[in-house]
């Protein structure tokens, strides 16, 4: 009877030892970086009917496309442009059969603000009115 007993005193010990050795800890996952906000560039596109898509594109002064976006018709429209590809970029619209006025705006990234550069040179206006007024192709 005692070697029962201590069979069993021996299983109670293994068995409370290996549920304390076996339970497992989840680690924590350190939560995803925040999309950034800034800096953001907007504006407004207009002359355009409801469904016609257009694509924002944003590239760098050599032409590397580094973000865009699409949207149907006149509206607002904004993006967040980092420093993915340098400081310097180009913004266009397009949009199948119409002309933008402007084609294009240049803008620079500084810390978290984009400014319009005009004539090689960066002003201090901020690039919030980028607005593209579109023109059909193909006008009389």
């Amino acid at each position: 009877m005692r070697m029962y007993i201590s069979v069993i005193l021996a299983l109670l010990a293994i068995l409370s030892t290996s549920c304390v050795t076996g339970l497992s800890v989840t680690p924590t996952i350190p939560p995803k970086q925040p999309e950034p906000r800034q800096p953001l560039v907007e504006g407004q596109l207009s002359g355009l009917p409801d469904n016609v898509p257009v694509t924002i594109h944003v590239r760098t002064l050599v032409g590397q496309e580094v973000l865009w976006g699409k949207q149907q018709g006149s509206g607002s429209w904004e993006a967040v442009v980092t420093e993915a590809g340098g400081v310097d970029y180009t913004v266009t619209a397009e949009a199948a059969g119409f002309i933008s006025e402007p084609i294009s705006y240049t803008i620079h990234l500084s810390g978290t603000t984009a400014y319009l550069v005009r004539e090689g040179q960066v002003t201090t206006q901020e690039a919030s009115n980028l607005d593209f007024q579109f023109v059909p192709e193909h006008s009389p």
